[in-house]
């Protein structure tokens, strides 16, 4: 009796634990021969078998699919030959079967893929490399790719199998031999290489833009124009995601590469093609830095929509996730339109986008939304502040679970230095210092793994920067000072103005000048610290970084402060008290306030002083920040002092 297929844990998460007997396999699979030959390869026609026939594409399949390769293959009637025959047709039906449970959607698409895999790699067995040197190429090259689009397993490992298994393909696919297949095979070590985790960052994006030069030598325009226009949106892949060279030049390059694509990816002649080059035109659109900001965001929605109207959730549900999560991206840093509304609306396309990319079927793609949701949430308008933060802390951690230090270390870097910002606002709004600790620690992490002067490496030191910052304002201890001039500094050497994206930059430059010029005022070095100063006020005036804004103008008032320019430092103090309270910071409200009164003191507003340093003292004591409360106290007691004296006077 032919044992059954092992059952597999249901809390590995992939489909229900079921088995299924060596001889139900053998007979659906002689169902599927019989159909791809009734139906002629029928792709939709397959597929609708397959549907009918979701519960027999399980996890005991994948198991006993090489021992049913004979089974299917056998006829006891049969000579050597013919025998011989049977099983090179039973091989051919085995790779028929895998490039259509590869593609397709329905079910379990782990197991899908994993039922793909062990069919080419039935195949292999008789379509030797001496034998039948083509098909085993062509058969690898597939199998390549299957383990590319692989769920299960390490993601690292899987692509350095596919990887090597392309590099096995071109052994044989030589640009000699078999043109076309050399190509092929090119382009998808391209695509392997701009995806690959292990190794170093820049260079495996040169080594992907290596291959699809080398694949556009023969997937030319005239001869192969469809596979030409492929490799030219493959080609603005990495140039988008390029670490070497201008950063603004080489998304530029991806643009014109895209554009070269849709010349042929027409939306009448290859639908699902063009789709996928406008939503990867929407992605390069949103990261453009050259043009203005707020109308590259508006072109990256547009190519968005139009890219939804091909990919509907019920023709192709992957790549409407995808696209529905790009859209999220986009209306999350949409400058045009009300800001409360355009982050809904970026919420409104994550949950959508979650409906189907789920933990189970696309844990990938789960945990990118699952960190793009924190963001907004993070920064999110309407509902209650606190429960946004605590909401997009929870969803960081949630990514975590996926893309761990080990498995996607850039990603994991990534997440790691977006938590620490939800730390930082949640520290902002509730005055303690634990969470900036926790910050700090996740930023150094972060800069540990990240690749350097790659945009999010610089984002992470200037992060570090303001969360070391944040906390020298609470601790005043000197070393948090210092690191963070530090972290502020590595970050503006690595940063050029063709090389990151403009946004941060204006946060970044005038934030590190506002530091700058605040330690110079300290040092003695008035003019030149007052300089800078101004400098980040103006700037920051016009960006998107509120609280890097009011910091500036409450560094600019004590500088005005320090040079006995009283009325400019009354009037900045104010500036900086509105905004703080706008942010409802309690730190920068207390500090403004202290700050406040006693500029109003020495200019003779007793009376509005003293109100103000009594705010003050309530603000630290709320804060529980006793030092701060006992130095505002001493200034309150000489200032109320003072005052009952002048009333004296006045009386007398």
């Amino acid at each position: 009796m032919a044992k059954s297929g092992r059952k597999r844990n249901a809390a590995n998460g992939f489909g229900k634990p079921t088995s299924v007997s060596t001889r139900e396999a053998t007979q659906f699979m002689r169902t599927v021969r019989q159909t791809i030959a009734e139906t002629k390869g029928d792709k939709e026609k397959v597929y609708r078998f397959f549907e009918a026939n979701l519960d027999k594409l399980n996890e005991s399949l994948v198991e006993v699919l090489p021992s049913v390769f004979s089974k299917v293959a056998s006829n006891e009637h049969q000579g050597d030959n013919e025998h011989q025959g049977e099983r090179e047709k039973t091989a051919a039906l085995f790779v028929n079967f895998a490039v259509l449970v590869q593609k397709f959607l329905l079910g379990d698409r782990a197991i899908n893929l994993d039922l793909a895999i062990a069919a080419y790699q039935i195949a292999l067995r008789l379509f030797g490399k001496d034998e039948f040197p083509e098909n085993w190429s062509v058969i690898q090259n597939n199998l390549g790719v299957a383990y590319g689009e692989r769920i299960r397993g390490e993601r690292a490992e899987n692509i350095e199998k596919a990887i090597a298994i392309y590099e096995l393909a071109l052994q044989v696919s030589t640009r000699k031999a078999f043109p076309e297949n050399w190509a092929m095979t090119q382009n998808n070590l391209g695509n392997a290489c701009g995806e690959r985790i292990r190794g170093e960052r820049a260079e495996n994006i040169e080594k992907a833009i290596a291959a699809y030069e080398l694949a556009l030598q023969i997937r030319t325009r005239e001869t192969f124009s469809k596979d030409w226009a492929g490799a030219q949106n493959n080609l603005g892949n990495v140039y988008r995601n390029r670490i070497r060279g201008e950063r603004a030049e080489n998304i530029e390059k991806a643009i014109a590469a895209y554009e070269l694509a849709l010349q042929i990816r027409t939306r009448d002649a290859f639908p699902e093609d063009w789709a996928i080059t406008q939503n990867n035109l929407g992605v390069v659109y949103g990261d453009r830095i050259r043009g203005e900001r707020a109308e590259n965001i508006e072109r990256a929605i547009a190519a968005y929509e139009l890219a939804l109207q091909i990919r509907t959730r019920e023709a192709f549900p992957e790549n409407w996730a995808m696209t529905q999560n790009n859209l999220g991206n986009a209306y999350g840093n949409r400058i045009r339109g009300e800001r409360a509304e355009n982050i809904e609306k970026a919420i409104a396309a994550y949950e959508l986008a979650l409906q189907v990319s789920t933990r189970k079927a696309f844990p990938e793609a789960w945990a990118d939304t699952q960190g793009n949701l924190a963001n907004v949430y993070r920064d999110r308008i309407q509902g209650n502040q606190q429960q946004n933060i605590e909401r997009a802390i929870s969803l960081h951690d949630q990514a975590a679970e996926v893309f761990t230090r080990k498995s996607f270390p850039n990603k994991w870097a990534e997440n790691q230095s977006k938590l620490a910002k939800a730390l930082m606002k949640k520290a902002l709004s509730i005055g303690t210092s634990a969470d900036l600790d926790i910050a700090v620690s996740l930023l150094q992490e972060a800069i540990d793994v990240a690749t350097p002067n790659s945009p999010h490496w610089i984002d992470a030191q200037y992060q570090l920067g303001n969360a070391l910052y944040r906390r020298y304002e609470g601790s005043q201890t000197p070393q948090d000072l210092e690191q963070a001039l530090q972290a502020y500094k590595i970050a503006l050497d690595a940063i050029s103005p063709e090389h990151y994206d403009r946004r941060q930059i204006w946060q970044a430059l005038p934030t590190t000048q506002s530091i700058l010029g605040s330690r110079l005022i300290r040092d003695g070095e008035w003019q030149e610290g007052l300089q800078l100063l101004l400098n980040s006020v103006s700037q920051l005036s016009a960006g998107d970084d509120p609280l890097a804004h009011a910091n500036a103008l409450y560094e600019t008032g004590k500088a005005y402060d320090a040079l006995s320019d009283w009325d400019n430092a009354r009037t900045t103090f104010r500036d900086a008290l509105r905004l703080y309270e706008y942010l409802k910071d309690p730190l920068g409200i207390a500090k403004s306030r202290a700050e406040l009164g006693s500029v109003l003191v020495f200019q003779g507003y007793t009376e509005k002083g003293l109100a103000e340093l009594a705010k003050a003292k309530e603000a630290y004591a709320h804060l529980q920040q006793p030092e701060r409360l006992a130095e505002v106290d001493v200034l309150y007691k000489a200032t109320r002092q003072l005052l009952e004296e002048q009333n004296a006077k006045a009386y007398v």
